[in-house]
């Protein structure tokens, strides 16, 4: 993953994370990893529950980084929730099977695009 995360900022992709988990803890992994230098942003829920769905971490994670067209953001997760957050804010999904989610659910839940592999998700972009 780290070499997609690569190349796709040297192709220019903003790249920002939008997760469920609470904010700091989600900032605290990615710095572990040694991930955070491909991230323009890294939201997500507070501690007090202020931003309860993925919908509403994805609002967040885009005021904050001040992306005002939807139409230039692709969400790229592995649940319904990611999907279903996207398209509640007219964002164009990919669904990828390498995490929790199966084909059925991400289809059913109308992502655009879903995706086996790391490989195949560098192939689409």
């Amino acid at each position: 993953i780290e070499s997609l995360l690569r190349e796709a900022r040297q192709q220019g992709y903003e790249l920002m994370i939008a997760t469920s988990k609470p904010e700091i803890f989600a900032r605290r992994i990615v710095r572990h990893f040694g991930l955070d230098s491909y991230f323009s942003y890294v939201g997500g829920d507070g501690l007090d529950g202020e931003r309860p769905t993925k919908a509403d971490v994805i609002a967040y994670v885009m005021e904050s980084v001040g992306v005002e067209d939807a139409s230039q953001v692709i969400m790229i997760g592995d649940r319904k929730h990611d999907v279903l957050g996207a398209r509640e804010h007219g964002i164009a999904s990919v669904g990828v099977l390498y995490g929790y989610g199966s084909q059925e659910e991400l289809v059913g839940a109308g992502a655009n695009c879903v995706v086996e592999s790391v490989e195949e998700l560098r192939m689409l972009l």
